[in-house]
Parts: C-alpha cells; structure tokens; sequence
C-alpha cells in the first residue's frame, strides 16, 4: 500500500515580512530588506506580525483543525530550527514547528485527509546553487506550512485535493496568489521501503510527477534507509541530497528574542464567525437552493467573488435559467479583459436588468453581449443608456435590401450553395442596426428576398 504525505508550504498574503517592516511584495532582488531579515550582527526581531498570526488561525479553521488556546496553557513558543545553507543569513529559521513547539492548529481534517498540524514560520533567501547568487527579499516572509498524514495513495488524489485546497484557502484570502504554493512530499510503500522525502517542489504538475517517478523506484529498489531527495524538473526524476534529518539534527531551542504567542478564544470565535462558508458549503447551495448544474456550480465555486455575484443575482432573476450570462459571458468578458472579478466592479442589480431586458425583448441578445463587454471596469444601469431598444420588426427589411444591393458577391455565393455567405450577410444587417434587429427575424426577411 502506498502512503503519501505532504508538507505544504504557502506565503500568507500580508504587507509585511514576519519579523520587519520591510515590504513582501518587492520584484527586483535585494531591495525589500533591512539588517533584521539579512541577519546582521546584533539586529533583533520585532515582534510577530499580527496580521500573519490572524490569517494563519484561519486557515487553521477552515481545515477544521483545533487551535491552541493560550487559556489551556498552550502558549506558542518560537523555536530556532538550526542548520547550515547559504539561504539562511542567522543560521536559524524562526518557527513554530519542532521537538517542544505547539503548533497553531493540530489535529484537523480536510476532505478526508487528516491534517497533523500547522504553524507559521519565516521563509529563508532564495538561493541559486549554480550562480551562487542569494536574493534577500525572501527571506524572513510569513509562511504557513501545512502537514498532512500519509492518507494519499496516489498521485491523482494528491492533485485533485490540493486543487480544492488552494480554491478553499483563496476564499479567506490568506495565501499569495502570485506566490502559489510549494510542498515537500513524503513517499514510501508501507511493510517495503523507508520513507523519501523530496523538497521544495513548486506545481502540482511536479508534484504528480514526483510521486509517480518515487512510487515506481520504492516498487523496484525498495529503499532501506529514509533519505531527502530533489526533484529535478528538466529529467523528470528525483536526486538523492542526503540522509533524512531527524529532529536533533535541527538542535530546536526556544528563542530568547521573541515573546510567546497567546492565542486567545475570544479571538478565535470572531475569526471563525467572520469566515465564509466553503466551496463545499457554497457547492451544496446552489445546487439545492438555486437549482443551479452541477456542472456550472463547480465553475462557480472556484471564485468566492463568482459564487456571491450569483447569490446576488438570485434577488434579480432566476438564476438557473440564466446561469450561462455568469459562466459563460462574464467569464468571457473578463478572460478577454485579462482581469478577475475582484479587480472590476461589477453590481449583480446591473446584469439582473440586462437578462431582464433580453428576456422582455426589449433589447436583443447580441445586443445585451455588446453591452456586457461595456461593463469592464464598472458596470451601470442600462436605463442610463439610449439607442440600445430593439428595432421594429418593419425596420429589419430596408436593412436587407440594402445589404443585398451592396454585396452582390456574398449574394452570388450563397445562391451557388455557400452557407457561409448567409452568415456573412446577416452579420451586415446586424452591424447596420448596432446589433438591435431580431436575429430571427432578419435571418426569415433575409431568405424571402433572397428567394
């Protein structure tokens, strides 16, 4: 049987490193930094960053994890993880994790796999081991790790559950979108080999592949010792780096700079009150309530924002029947627009009135369309909008004959058997009229005098 585990890591979505003022959002190296995150002799930690401690107890939440109260005599205590690389200017990553650590949240569950512990620690530098080159912006960022049990047995169910992680943890925002995250993955087949570990893979693409290559070696060498592995991406293989670590190796001790965190329950209960339901909770709902595709639900619930404009949109319309103006239009304005929901400001009170309009044909369907790509950046009401009505019926047929006359090729075509040309032609006639004659009913006036 094959056990896999994970230790996710992903950089919570805050202004601030960890233990500085310095900015975590700096692109060209070495600018973000201070002599606290670069080590230097004699700098000393400020306290935590409130913001980071907040966004790390809700993740504990939504994983259903239990956290520890600092009434039960649980005080977070920062540990100093010791080892020797370039990355790491103090010789110490401050953590939560270790030997006599008490981690944020413990003993939780998320879709069926069990979630041993997380807790927050300070990112090391970004190290380049050909160049040799080290950028400091890094270092010291606010990271949550995340630690499962070995309750994955295959690479496919590590990928579908980490997708659904990250769509859950975008819905309180915690985590760096830009940043994505990266996981240590632990493999071995139980009863037949020891356990690899191998660092710091950065998609899940890689992370299937790894487990995949780890699975198929533990099968045919059935490794004997544990071991920390690399995974090299240009050969699709993992390396080995050296013997598995055990905890001494570390040489964990309290940190004297840094106060206990205390984690108060009052707290908790007004960050747990103020989460929003999940994907799951949110997927349930629009199926139950709204009457909504599963389909469609599923594409709904990857964006909170997508799920609450529906929600919205159900005080204005009948959303199961007009779900394909969110899934497929919107969505199509906004992949068009390069921008997501969160970065436009579109009010559901707006679209309700535009399917609205469509629906009482007063404006025609490609005419609400053209309309909607109006609506980035920011939606208004179309009763603010002239010439967008609907033509008479009585209108359509000028427009034909005019058509006709000025392109007697495409007409020419279309009586050769060209079905294309017709296409061609009503095209003419819709751009004539802005997009407000009747589909329909200029493709019927068009034929009878193409006849």
């Amino acid at each position: 049987m094959s056990l896999i585990g994970l230790e996710i890591h992903g950089y919570l979505d805050t202004k601030e490193k960890l233990f500085c003022n310095c900015s975590t959002n700096s692109e060209k190296p070495n600018t973000s930094i201070c002599p606290i995150c670069t080590g230097q002799p004699g700098s000393k930690p400020m306290l935590p960053n409130k913001e980071a401690i907040k966004k790390s107890i809700q993740i504990g939440l939504m994983l259903s994890t239990k956290i520890n109260i600092s009434e039960n005599e649980k005080n977070l205590i920062w540990q100093r993880k010791h080892y020797n690389w370039p990355d790491l200017p103090k010789g110490y990553q401050n953590t939560l994790s270790g030997s006599y650590a008490v981690p944020i949240g413990e003993n939780g569950k998320f879709l069926g796999v069990r979630i041993r512990e997380l807790h927050l620690e300070e990112d090391p530098a970004a190290w380049d081991p050909v160049t040799g080159q080290i950028d400091y912006n890094r270092s010291g960022l606010p990271l949550i790790e995340i630690v499962t049990e070995p309750d994955f047995t295959s690479s496919e169910q590590v990928a579908d559950w980490l997708k659904n992680l990250i769509i859950t943890l975008s819905y309180i925002k915690s985590i760096k979108k830009s940043s994505g995250i990266k996981a240590d993955v632990n493999v071995n087949i139980k009863g037949k080999s020891e356990r690899a570990e191998i660092k710091n893979i950065h998609s899940i693409s890689d992370i299937t592949k790894a487990i995949e290559y780890e699975l198929k070696r533990h099968e045919k060498d059935k490794p004997k010792f544990k071991e920390t592995r690399r995974w090299n991406s240009q050969k699709n293989i993992t390396e080995p780096m050296r013997t598995k670590e055990s905890q001494a190796d570390y040489r964990f001790i309290s940190d004297p700079d840094l106060p206990a965190i205390k984690i108060i329950e009052k707290e908790v209960e007004e960050i747990k009150a103020s989460l929003p339901e999940t994907p799951e909770e949110k997927l349930k709902k629009l199926i139950k309530k709204h009457k909504i595709a599963e389909k469609d639900a599923k594409i709904l619930t990857k964006n909170l924002e997508l799920v609450e404009l529906v929600e919205e949109l159900s005080k204005y319309v009948d959303v199961k029947n007009h779900i394909s103006w969110i899934t497929i239009e919107l969505l199509r304005v906004l992949n068009y627009s390069k921008k997501t929901l969160e970065e436009v400001e579109i009010q559901a009170k707006h679209i309700g009135e535009l399917i609205n309009a469509v629906k009482d044909k007063s404006i025609t369907e490609l005419k609400a369309k053209q309309i909607m790509n109006e609506f980035i950046p920011k939606s208004f009401s179309i009763k603010d909008k002239k010439g967008i009505s609907k033509i008479k019926d009585s209108e359509i047929k000028p427009l034909c004959i005019k058509v006709i006359k000025e392109n007697p090729k495409a007409v020419e075509d279309y009586k050769n058997g060209e079905e294309k040309s017709l296409n061609f032609l009503i095209g003419k006639i819709m751009s004539l009229s802005n997009k407000r004659a009747d589909f329909k009913t200029a493709k019927d006036e068009l034929l009878k005098l193409l006849k």
